[in-house]
């Protein structure tokens, strides 16, 4: 049955099939209400699903706040800081090729399906985190009340993305009043912007320099201008032109990636290089799946379930971190591989179990 409708429990499959979610054809339980192909577009479900798994695994790998970090742990987190810009894009993709984007009640429901989710989990990271601080003696939530964690996304670390797309999502009825011819220049503009903030000309608080619009308005900008241009797009790439593209992508993106670990990881020249990566990635993907054949199953199941498991995934994360010791400077793929597998596992199977609890529709209300 679908939505909210009663269906009967089928709890017995539904954890065998999550023991094997790395196996193809997806398990029985998976859902089979994603809007239909034709209402899809395989680029935005590429870049949602490769960017929640690059999150989760930009997570998994030793912070800052833990120490040093290895050469390989600072060059593979420079290599997948596509991941937001890539979610950034999409959302914005989504937004352009919505009637109601220049709706103020559109965004009040937009709001609704964004804030629920993200209240339920800033209550339930609150609460683990009060509870590490009994567990370990340490103070970790420090003197920020919860209201305040709750207004600027800092119940977990990676909750300031919900900051950002709030403040984008209210930004759409007036990005959507824009003329066209208007569009391209303010993305470049916002792009520039963009990368001052990365290299540090607009130097903020680092609390800040996560949240702030210059970081974001352009990827999100570009995002809309592809989706209006989308169709102009497939015209111009048909035949030779896209095959030549990709391989043009995918060689910058091989020679930034050898830029990214023979330059200095501490001088400018490389915050240049990274933020040229991202969009270099994401434009990959992109264009690697534009006008592709429908993804395969779990891929379309990542990309809908991406926003729960960013939410979610950080908890699990952080236990592996705390259980497997971490020697400054040192490189650990196999704690770096225990922490990724734990936090795309695990938030997966929570998505998995509340949706086959709750029906679909009740599941994306309460937890996306």
């Amino acid at each position: 049955a679908a939505g909210g409708s009663r269906r009967p429990s089928h709890l017995p499959r539904l954890w065998g099939s999550m023991a094997q979610l790395s196996v193809l054809p997806l398990p029985a339980c998976f859902p089979t209400t994603l809007a239909p192909a034709a209402c899809r577009f395989p680029e935005v479900d590429w870049i949602k699903a490769v960017g929640i798994l690059a999150v989760v695994f930009i997570h998994a790998l030793p912070s800052g706040f833990e120490g040093s970090r290895s050469l390989a742990d600072t060059w593979l987190g420079r290599m997948t800081r596509f991941a937001v810009p890539g979610f950034l894009a999409s959302s914005a993709f989504l937004y352009a090729g919505s009637k109601s984007s220049r709706s103020w009640s559109a965004v009040g429901l937009r709001l609704r399906r964004l804030l629920l989710p993200y209240l339920v989990f800033s209550l339930a990271a609150w609460c683990y985190m009060k509870a590490q601080e009994v567990v370990w003696s340490v103070d970790l939530t420090g003197t920020t009340t919860l209201p305040l964690q709750l207004l600027f996304g800092s119940a977990l670390g990676p909750y300031y993305y919900v900051f950002v797309v709030v403040y984008l999502t209210l930004a759409t009825p007036l990005i959507a009043r824009l003329p066209r011819r208007v569009l391209p220049w303010a993305a470049l503009v916002a792009v520039a912007l963009h990368f001052a903030s990365e290299v540090r000309f607009i130097d903020l608080p680092l609390f800040w320099h996560f949240r702030s619009p210059l970081r974001h308005f352009g990827p999100f900008l570009l995002g809309w201008c592809a989706r209006l241009g989308h169709g102009g797009l497939l015209e111009f790439l048909r035949g030779r032109r896209l095959i030549a593209l990709r391989g043009a992508l995918l060689a910058a993106c091989i020679l930034g990636g050898v830029a990214l670990a023979v330059l200095d990881p501490f001088g400018s020249a490389v915050s240049a290089v990274e933020f040229a990566q991202a969009y270099l990635m994401v434009a990959l993907v992109f264009f690697m799946s534009i006008d592709g054949p429908t993804p395969p199953a779990i891929i379309s199941w990542l990309s809908n379930a991406s926003y729960p498991i960013y939410l979610s995934h950080m908890m699990f994360v952080i236990l592996v971190h705390q259980a497997v010791p971490f020697a400054p400077g040192a490189f650990s793929p196999l704690r770096n591989a225990a922490a990724w597998a734990a936090g795309l596992g695990n938030a997966a199977a929570l998505v998995l179990v509340v949706r086959e609890l709750l029906g679909e529709e009740r599941a994306r209300k309460w937890v996306g």
